[in-house]
């Protein structure tokens, strides 16, 4: 796709989704500036815990979800080669019960066809590999990505060579509208651009009346995060992962920071036991995470890791040594299928983007490419301001969007929230359901 006319673009955020967008963006001929209020690229959850490269089967129930995952998988294998880390085994297992006693949320039929909507999938003899718990496994070849100094050196490098102008530890405050232009204010001093990018995670200068203007009703719970990290004490060349669904399961992946082998550093999360809260707004989850030390996660948190680990893969904790935690905050959306792509719109000249997860860059730069094309190509008249439903972008409430994306693709999907009291990883409360005398806002 080339542009109308070359626009001056700030990207505001440079986690995974503000470098790839800001490399698409400058292919295009645009000119790029990105501002990073932290001293590094890569500093939040794109370069902790943005590990798995999803083919599909994490998430059951949203067909949306893995479509979109599906639709860039070998584009990102393709693209970034060198951030791929390939799996001995990538077993996904289906649970018999969760931590909670439940039943998985998808039946063995459902999450049989899910798998095997990849075609290298392969069914797993669950004795015959040691595990324990599980109605079936399957090993899916779906790799990881790398995380930490090795992904930023990469990424810091592309963007280098591509004449991208990073300017880190720059604090955006705000933006404003004069005619045409955004006004970015960037610690106390204004910078003019013709179109602004909000790739902050959904984390910082979203209005506070945007949600209400989207096409689709959509809510949004902040959450306080973690991750535990062990060493494999008998690692091979090849890392592995281990995930077990749908419900409150565990999940191990390899944490590949250097280009060190064997590759020894797994991360772990489980659904019941390291989304520490789910909070109204970001402040509140921040202070919750912020509120967490080894003492709440040694006692709180790591015995029932531990717990569940053990019960799927006997002998699990005779092979790995704790060595400590990570933490971040992100949104999530709250749907009853669970949905995690990205979201991309447009409202007066910025382009906000929800993060879905690592694959949806793609998808998010597709979407960005096609809005600024759509604001050129009106700001130099070739378009009306009126939209039908066959363009290929639509507009609501004076939000605009593409055809091809979740707003217009998934929209029911969105819409359809989890009931009161239903089993939802958007409203997980972990540290009070481990410690009923916990209460938001009060002391540990």
């Amino acid at each position: 796709m080339q542009s109308a006319q070359k626009l001056d673009i700030a990207v505001i955020g440079a986690g995974w989704y503000g470098c790839h967008i800001a490399l698409e963006l400058k292919k295009e001929g645009h000119r790029v500036v990105i501002f990073e209020k932290q001293p590094d690229i890569l500093q939040g959850i794109s370069g902790t815990f943005g590990i798995r490269l999803h083919k599909g089967p994490h998430y059951p129930r949203s067909k949306p979800t893995r479509e979109a995952c599906q639709e860039v998988f070998e584009k990102f294998c393709h693209t970034y080669p060198d951030l791929v880390v390939t799996h001995e085994h990538s077993t996904y297992g289906l649970g018999e019960k969760d931590a909670l006693g439940y039943a998985s949320k998808v039946t063995p039929e459902v999450f049989h066809e899910v798998c095997f909507e990849s075609p290298d999938c392969r069914t797993l003899d669950v004795k015959q590999l040691g595990f324990a718990g599980l109605i079936s496994a399957y090993d899916l070849n779906e790799p990881s990505i790398v995380v930490g100094d090795r992904l930023r050196s990469a990424l810091d490098k592309r963007l280098h060579e591509a004449s991208v102008d990073i300017r880190l530890g720059c604090d955006v405050t705000g933006i404003t509208q004069s005619d045409s232009k955004q006004q970015v204010s960037v610690d106390g001093v204004l910078h003019t651009f013709d179109l602004v990018v909000n790739a902050t995670a959904y984390h910082s200068l979203i209005p506070p009346d945007i949600l209400t203007l989207l096409p689709v009703d959509i809510e949004v719970t902040y959450q306080a995060c973690i991750g535990l990290v062990y060493e494999d004490l008998t690692p091979q060349d090849v890392p592995f992962s281990f995930i077990v669904m749908d419900g409150w399961f565990p999940c191990i992946m390899p944490a590949v920071s250097t280009h060190e082998r064997p590759h020894r550093d797994y991360l772990i999360i489980h659904g019941a036991y390291t989304v520490m809260g789910s909070c109204d707004s970001l402040p509140e989850a921040e202070d919750l995470l912020g509120r967490l030390d080894d003492s709440v996660i040694g006692t709180k948190v790591r015995s029932h890791i531990e717990h569940e680990l053990e019960r799927f893969w006997p002998g699990y904790t005779g092979r790995f040594a704790y060595k400590g935690w990570k933490g971040t905050t992100l949104p999530k959306l709250k749907t009853r299928a669970e949905f995690r792509s990205s979201l991309t719109f447009e409202k007066d000249g910025i382009i906000y983007i929800f993060p879905g997860k690592v694959n949806n860059v793609f998808n998010a730069a597709q979407e960005t490419l096609t809005l600024v094309d759509h604001i050129a190509k009106q700001r130099m008249g070739d378009l009306p301001l009126a939209q039908n439903s066959t363009s290929a972008v639509h507009a609501c409430n004076g939000v605009r969007y593409t055809a091809d994306g979740a707003f217009s693709t998934a929209s029911q999907e969105l819409a359809e929230k989890p009931g009161a009291g239903e089993q939802s990883t958007s409203n997980l409360q972990s540290l009070y359901m481990m410690d009923p005398g916990f209460r938001m806002g009060g002391k540990l």
